[in-house]
């Protein structure tokens, strides 16, 4: 039986037709196992799970213009194994993000893969893949926590602990169809039509290449952690501006943008989930959105100006945040390129539930291991989903650290660009927890080193480009 697809189910599916050998919507998890794993056991498990949650047994159809899914009786993968005899650590990082790069073939093969690549006797790396069009974050992580529940339940000789599910994807699917075609669904489009009335559809990034006739979707990432002594003052600052660290970081990023672009109007998507999510359920699904928030600036906004105008948008557009971003262009009377331009940088928060191990672990990129099944299991922090837009910040937060991955069209920015915006970032959060009514336009962005490595380029002592690094 063909199923319908949700509104950004669809969205991702033209994307994909349109650039199907890109990896960009790809959804990784990888982490190395340590212990004496049994592999007829995870395949068995992986084949529960799929069982379970149909999105990954699922194949992907076009009939008459209009996609569809096919939901498959048996997993249309079984795990994969890779030989990684003897790899080292830098080899098997090449393996694994070869994993994370094959790019899906929707319509035959679904829409993930649980892939292995032993090591040695008791080592090996675990590499879950999903396009985005099966799951999100959320989801991808109810997927790992299932796959270790059945693993042990396999080596037990038991049956997963697991209570029946009593929704399924469809009945998401069914609802958004059923809100969208309802009253509430044009009051929503209005309001959004109202928020971002005049608004500017480009944002002006300086772009070290000049922009393609044709999108690639060829992405690159950078990561870092945020210094101990920013990570501390994130509570304190936001607590002045009475707002959760989450919109303290989301103003000064609009922050950052508004100093690269230098715009007095500028638009930032802001991923979300919906209202409507079934993965608190135990259904896994694409569940995704996107809002987009407004900045307005001159050279007397201060950072709380932008943060609580974060947090009162947020607060504001809270009840409309289930309007699908993929209709908004639609809402707002433009094309479907110049809607694409609302989604040109975005940012991205993920807090992480320390009462949930495994998601945690997952998160982690100071190598730290966590014993599990009988395992014992180390993240492996790989690059991913880069290239979806010009330029999205991923904030993951823990309790007690903060990894941030800028995500960037690589045909646009070089990589030494992109590591020093976030220097700047981290510089402008600085600025904003000394003193949150200081002018945004006030902050220095290029400090000493950086000045000197300017001049030394602009008088000719330097012959290298940095930004090429």
């Amino acid at each position: 039986m063909e199923r319908m697809l949700s509104v950004g189910q669809e969205a991702l599916w033209l994307l994909y037709r349109m650039a199907p050998r890109s990896a960009a919507y790809n959804v990784a998890w990888a982490m190395r196992v340590r212990g004496p794993f049994d592999v007829a056991a995870l395949r068995r498990a992986f084949g529960l799970v799929a069982a379970r949650q149909d999105l990954l047994r699922s194949r992907f159809v076009e009939r008459g213009g209009v996609p569809r899914r096919i939901v498959c009786a048996e997993p249309l993968t079984a795990l994969e194994i890779r030989d990684g005899s003897g790899a080292g650590d830098e080899r098997l990082r090449e393996l694994v993000h070869d994993e994370i790069a094959r790019p899906f073939e929707l319509e035959t093969g679904g829409a993930a893969r649980l892939v292995l690549i032993p090591v040695g006797p008791e080592d090996a790396a675990l590499v879950l893949v999903t396009h985005h069009i099966a799951t999100d974050f959320a989801s991808l992580s109810l997927v790992v926590r299932e796959l270790f529940e059945a693993y042990q339940a396999v080596l037990a000789g038991t049956d997963p602990d697991w209570r029946p599910l009593r929704h399924t994807y469809d009945d998401f699917v069914t609802a958004e169809r059923r809100l969208l075609d309802s009253p509430r669904g044009e009051e929503m489009a209005a309001y959004w039509r109202s928020a971002l009335a005049g608004a500017p559809t480009e944002l002006a990034l300086p772009l070290d290449r000049p922009r393609p006739a044709e999108r690639r979707y060829r992405g690159a990432v950078h990561t870092f952690q945020l210094p101990a002594d920013v990570v501390a003052g994130l509570q304190p600052a936001a607590r002045v501006m009475r707002v959760t660290p989450v919109r303290h970081l989301i103003g000064v990023f609009q922050a950052l943008v508004q100093r690269y672009t230098g715009q007095d109007d500028l638009l930032v998507g802001c991923d979300t989930a919906s209202g409507m999510s079934l993965s608190h359920k135990g259904v896994a699904g694409y569940y995704a959105n996107r809002v987009v928030l407004r900045a307005r600036c001159d050279e007397f906004t201060t950072f709380a100006d932008l943060v609580t105008g974060v947090h009162r948008q947020l607060t504001e557009g809270a009840p409309h945040t289930d309007f699908p971003f993929s209709m908004l262009h639609r809402a707002l009377g433009l094309s479907s390129r110049s809607g694409a331009a609302l989604a040109q940088a975005a940012v991205s928060m993920i807090t992480v539930n320390p009462a949930d191990p495994l998601v945690a672990l997952a998160t982690r990129s100071n190598g730290s291991a966590v014993d599990h099944a009988g395992l014992s299991l180390t993240a492996l922090d790989m690059p991913q989903q880069a290239g979806q837009s010009d330029l999205t910040l991923e904030v993951i937060r823990s309790r007690t650290s903060v990894h941030c991955a800028v995500k960037y069209d690589a045909d646009l920015f070089l990589p030494g660009t992109i590591r020093r915006l976030g220097e700047h970032f981290v510089r402008l959060l600085r600025a904003a927890a000394d003193n949150p009514g200081r002018r945004v336009s006030a902050v220095g962005l290029v400090d000493q080193t950086e000045r000197e490595r300017l001049l030394a380029f602009a008088t000719g002592r330097s012959h290298l480009a940095e930004g090429a690094s």
